[in-house]
Protein backbone atom coordinates (compact mmCIF):
# COMPACT_ATOMS: atom_id res chain seq x y z
CA UNK A 1 0.00 0.00 0.00
CA UNK A 2 1.62 3.54 -1.34
CA UNK A 3 1.39 6.45 1.18
CA UNK A 4 -1.17 7.98 -0.10
CA UNK A 5 -3.29 5.33 0.23
CA UNK A 6 -2.47 4.86 3.60
CA UNK A 7 -3.13 8.15 4.76
CA UNK A 8 -6.27 7.89 2.74
CA UNK A 9 -7.44 5.01 4.46
CA UNK A 10 -6.98 6.46 7.65
CA UNK A 11 -8.42 9.91 7.20
CA UNK A 12 -11.68 7.50 5.95
CA UNK A 13 -11.48 5.61 9.20
CA UNK A 14 -11.30 8.53 11.27
CA UNK A 15 -14.19 10.08 9.31
CA UNK A 16 -16.30 7.16 9.81
CA UNK A 17 -15.68 6.81 13.46
CA UNK A 18 -16.40 11.00 14.30
CA UNK A 19 -17.61 12.82 11.10
CA UNK A 20 -21.05 14.03 11.21
CA UNK A 21 -23.86 14.04 7.83
CA UNK A 22 -23.34 17.19 6.18
CA UNK A 23 -24.97 18.64 2.87
CA UNK A 24 -22.82 20.99 0.76
CA UNK A 25 -25.20 23.28 -1.90
CA UNK A 26 -23.43 25.93 -4.15
CA UNK A 27 -25.10 28.85 -5.33
CA UNK A 28 -24.54 30.98 -7.91
CA UNK A 29 -24.05 34.84 -7.67
CA UNK A 30 -26.13 37.68 -10.21
CA UNK A 31 -26.12 41.18 -9.29
CA UNK A 32 -29.33 43.22 -10.74
CA UNK A 33 -27.48 46.12 -12.48
CA UNK A 34 -24.24 48.13 -12.27
CA UNK A 35 -25.43 50.88 -10.31
CA UNK A 36 -27.29 49.14 -7.22
CA UNK A 37 -26.42 45.82 -4.85
CA UNK A 38 -28.66 43.82 -5.50
CA UNK A 39 -27.57 40.35 -5.50
CA UNK A 40 -29.25 37.26 -6.07
CA UNK A 41 -27.96 33.54 -5.36
CA UNK A 42 -29.33 30.78 -6.87
CA UNK A 43 -28.56 26.92 -6.38
CA UNK A 44 -27.17 25.60 -8.96
CA UNK A 45 -29.33 22.56 -10.27
CA UNK A 46 -27.48 19.25 -9.57
CA UNK A 47 -24.49 20.72 -6.81
CA UNK A 48 -25.97 19.09 -3.77
CA UNK A 49 -23.63 17.19 -2.17
CA UNK A 50 -24.25 15.04 1.22
CA UNK A 51 -21.18 13.44 2.72
CA UNK A 52 -19.51 13.86 5.89
CA UNK A 53 -17.30 16.50 8.01
CA UNK A 54 -15.82 16.58 11.32
CA UNK A 55 -16.54 19.93 13.16
CA UNK A 56 -14.01 21.54 16.03
CA UNK A 57 -14.32 24.64 17.92
CA UNK A 58 -11.23 27.28 17.07
CA UNK A 59 -8.01 26.00 19.08
CA UNK A 60 -8.09 29.44 21.23
CA UNK A 61 -6.21 27.63 24.59
CA UNK A 62 -2.59 27.60 23.27
CA UNK A 63 -2.47 31.66 22.17
CA UNK A 64 1.52 31.69 21.15
CA UNK A 65 1.11 28.34 18.58
CA UNK A 66 -2.52 28.54 17.34
CA UNK A 67 -3.27 29.24 13.96
CA UNK A 68 -6.50 29.73 15.19
CA UNK A 69 -5.66 32.47 17.43
CA UNK A 70 -3.32 34.39 15.29
CA UNK A 71 -6.19 34.45 12.22
CA UNK A 72 -8.67 35.74 14.99
CA UNK A 73 -6.35 38.73 16.16
CA UNK A 74 -5.94 39.22 12.04
CA UNK A 75 -9.75 39.96 12.18
CA UNK A 76 -9.73 37.00 9.66
CA UNK A 77 -11.91 35.00 12.41
CA UNK A 78 -14.58 35.22 14.81
CA UNK A 79 -13.98 33.19 18.04
CA UNK A 80 -17.45 31.54 17.11
CA UNK A 81 -16.44 30.37 13.77
CA UNK A 82 -15.50 26.65 13.95
CA UNK A 83 -13.16 24.34 12.07
CA UNK A 84 -14.34 21.34 9.34
CA UNK A 85 -12.64 18.74 8.23
CA UNK A 86 -14.11 17.14 4.84
CA UNK A 87 -12.25 14.81 1.71
CA UNK A 88 -9.74 16.35 -0.12
CA UNK A 89 -12.42 16.14 -3.56
CA UNK A 90 -14.71 18.79 -2.31
CA UNK A 91 -14.47 21.55 -4.02
CA UNK A 92 -14.66 25.10 -2.18
CA UNK A 93 -12.40 27.01 -5.25
CA UNK A 94 -15.52 28.91 -5.44
CA UNK A 95 -14.49 31.50 -2.39
CA UNK A 96 -14.68 35.03 -3.38
CA UNK A 97 -15.75 34.17 -7.34
CA UNK A 98 -19.25 34.42 -7.75
CA UNK A 99 -19.95 30.69 -6.40
CA UNK A 100 -21.10 30.51 -2.69
CA UNK A 101 -21.27 27.36 -0.55
CA UNK A 102 -23.78 26.86 1.92
CA UNK A 103 -22.86 23.67 4.49
CA UNK A 104 -25.99 22.02 6.34
CA UNK A 105 -25.70 20.07 9.10
CA UNK A 106 -28.70 18.97 11.36
CA UNK A 107 -30.84 22.10 11.40
CA UNK A 108 -28.14 24.30 11.35
CA UNK A 109 -26.82 26.23 8.14
CA UNK A 110 -23.15 27.65 7.92
CA UNK A 111 -21.41 29.59 5.22
CA UNK A 112 -17.16 29.39 4.54
CA UNK A 113 -15.08 31.81 5.76
CA UNK A 114 -13.64 33.68 2.86
CA UNK A 115 -10.28 31.71 3.55
CA UNK A 116 -11.72 28.99 1.76
CA UNK A 117 -10.77 25.50 2.19
CA UNK A 118 -6.90 24.28 3.03
CA UNK A 119 -6.19 21.25 1.17
CA UNK A 120 -3.73 18.75 2.47
CA UNK A 121 -2.19 16.53 0.09
CA UNK A 122 0.54 13.46 -0.53
CA UNK A 123 2.24 12.62 -3.77
CA UNK A 124 -0.07 15.25 -5.27
CA UNK A 125 -3.01 14.00 -4.13
CA UNK A 126 -5.72 15.71 -1.74
CA UNK A 127 -6.12 13.76 1.34
CA UNK A 128 -8.57 16.05 3.28
CA UNK A 129 -9.57 20.05 3.54
CA UNK A 130 -10.00 22.23 6.60
CA UNK A 131 -12.02 24.73 5.90
CA UNK A 132 -13.63 27.45 8.83
CA UNK A 133 -17.28 27.74 9.10
CA UNK A 134 -19.30 30.63 9.90
CA UNK A 135 -23.15 30.07 11.30
CA UNK A 136 -26.22 31.68 9.26
CA UNK A 137 -28.00 32.66 11.92
CA UNK A 138 -30.96 33.19 9.37
CA UNK A 139 -30.61 29.44 8.05
CA UNK A 140 -29.74 31.39 4.24
CA UNK A 141 -27.07 33.49 2.74
CA UNK A 142 -27.67 37.13 1.82
CA UNK A 143 -29.67 37.16 -1.44
CA UNK A 144 -30.62 33.17 -1.40
CA UNK A 145 -33.54 32.64 -3.45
Amino acid sequence: MSLKDSFSAGFGAIMAKAGKPITIKYFSQTCGSVWDDDTTLTEIAGSQITTSGIVQPLNVRNKFNSEDVMLIEQGKLRAQDQRLYVNGSLDFTGVGSNLSVKIVMGTDSYTLVPLGGTPYEVSNTQIYKKAYIRILPTGSLIGES
